[in-house]
């Protein structure tokens, strides 16, 4: 086994470094200290911020796949998603507290302090949208899941369960946090007094740390005008999940409780016995699907609040510090830009599965997207110039929402409103 691995050791130094010191570093832990704990390993001069979150990652990751298996559901990662980053950072705050290395970075908790509470800003919001779906009963399971088991061969499906779910995931949440990582390390000169030069000296906030944490010079600046721009737009991206969801909820209620005297629209087509069941819906709701209010312009406005809010995690690290050498490998390695670029990716994957499915009890939505973007404003404005172009846009527009139209259809105050095209 050990001549197997013979080849690979020469790349080892290209792991990120609290991967490769972690296995070390606990075993010295182990063997040094009579009563360990992650306490104690918190207290560890040689402890890096992110070892106790990977370990516990190392967790999270079989725990999540056993409980795949044992309840046939393999939701796991899904009902605890608004507690992982969250989590994940307080474990980051936790090795602060308690490192006796980490005064050196006292000048970074302003700006920290101010990422974590955007994060549980977006926790809080996340999970009262879950409560309200039900999302936290241990019997439901995200629909998607239910599809692709049906249609995928058991390896296959075996494989997403391993892979897609119970490993990425998890680490991806744990991804997520470290734009914070990030901030916590950046050295005092590194930091920026912002775009408009105005900026909070560490002088400021000095005396509400221990003494341990007088870490800067007192003119260094902690946070800037830079950071008050970021926590604005993280503040409108959650704003704009909030009214998507509540919107798209409201639309679905109204659906499904349509009066009897509504006419509903049954499906002309039959689907094979492992796809997705054919729709309906009542005229009210041509069709099927919301279309109107933010959905003129994006086919997923939530989805896009989600992406953009994380990506306005790693513009903190952006506005924090100065484009030296230490702030670029930081940004070419991965930990600022990569995790929100994952988190798009896993977005474009499901949004795929997501419309397919759709599609399949809606054919309509097929020329839905040829009027609407996937996530973007800026993506409908090229497809009605390629819509335009082809001569397709005027059809597929009549499909939507002339019949909506003809039935004039109103759903209230909720966002929904029958649109004018």
């Amino acid at each position: 086994m050990l001549k197997a691995a013979q080849p690979l050791l020469p790349h080892l130094h290209r792991l990120p470094t609290p991967l490769l010191t972690l296995p070390p570093t606990l075993l010295l832990h182990l063997g040094s200290t009579t009563s360990p704990s992650p306490l104690s390993l918190l207290r560890d001069p040689l402890a890096h911020p992110l070892h106790l979150p990977l370990i516990a990652l190392g967790i999270c990751i079989p725990v999540t796949y056993l409980l795949g298996h044992l309840t046939n559901k393999v939701s796991w990662v899904d009902k605890p998603w608004p507690f992982y980053p969250p989590f994940f950072a307080s474990l980051l705050f936790a090795w602060v507290a308690l490192n006796p290395q980490a005064g050196v970075y006292g000048h970074n908790l302003p700006r920290l302090v101010l990422m974590f509470t955007m994060q549980m800003v977006w926790c809080i919001r996340l999970s009262s949208h879950a409560l309200r779906r039900g999302f936290f009963e241990l019997h439901e399971e995200d629909y998607r899941y239910t599809v692709v088991r049906r249609l995928a061969p058991w390896p296959v499906w075996a494989a997403i369960h391993l892979f897609a779910v119970a490993i990425f995931q998890p680490a991806l949440l744990l991804a997520l946090t470290l734009p914070m990582h990030a901030v916590l390390v950046l050295p005092p000169a590194e930091l920026s007094s912002g775009p408009l030069n105005l900026s909070i000296p560490f002088s400021w906030v000095k005396p509400l740390l221990p003494s341990s944490f007088h870490s800067a010079a007192d003119s260094t600046p902690v946070l800037n005008a830079g950071d008050l721009f970021v926590t604005l737009f993280a503040l409108a991206m959650v704003y704009l999940e909030y009214r998507a969801d509540n919107d798209h909820f409201a639309f679905q209620q109204a659906k499904h409780d349509a009066p009897k005297s509504v006419k509903v629209i049954k499906p002309r087509h039959t689907n094979p016995p492992n796809y997705p069941p054919a729709g309906e819906y009542p005229e009210s709701h041509h069709p099927g699907f919301i279309t109107s209010g933010m959905w003129r312009w994006s086919r997923h406005p939530n989805f896009a609040g989600e992406q953009l809010f994380w990506v306005s995690q790693a513009l903190f690290v952006a506005v924090a510090a100065e484009t030296s050498k230490v702030t670029r490998s930081r940004w070419v390695g991965g930990d600022v830009w990569g995790p929100p670029l994952a988190l798009s990716l896993l977005f474009c994957g499901s949004t795929l599965l997501t419309e397919w499915i759709t599609q399949q009890k809606y054919p309509l939505y097929k020329e839905y997207k040829n009027l609407v973007g996937q996530f973007l404003p800026q993506e409908t404005v090229l497809v009605y110039l390629w819509g335009t172009i082809r001569g397709t846009r005027k059809a597929s527009n009549e499909k939507i929402y002339k019949p909506l139209k003809a039935a004039g259809a109103e759903y209230g105050s909720t966002g929904t409103t029958a649109p004018r095209s």
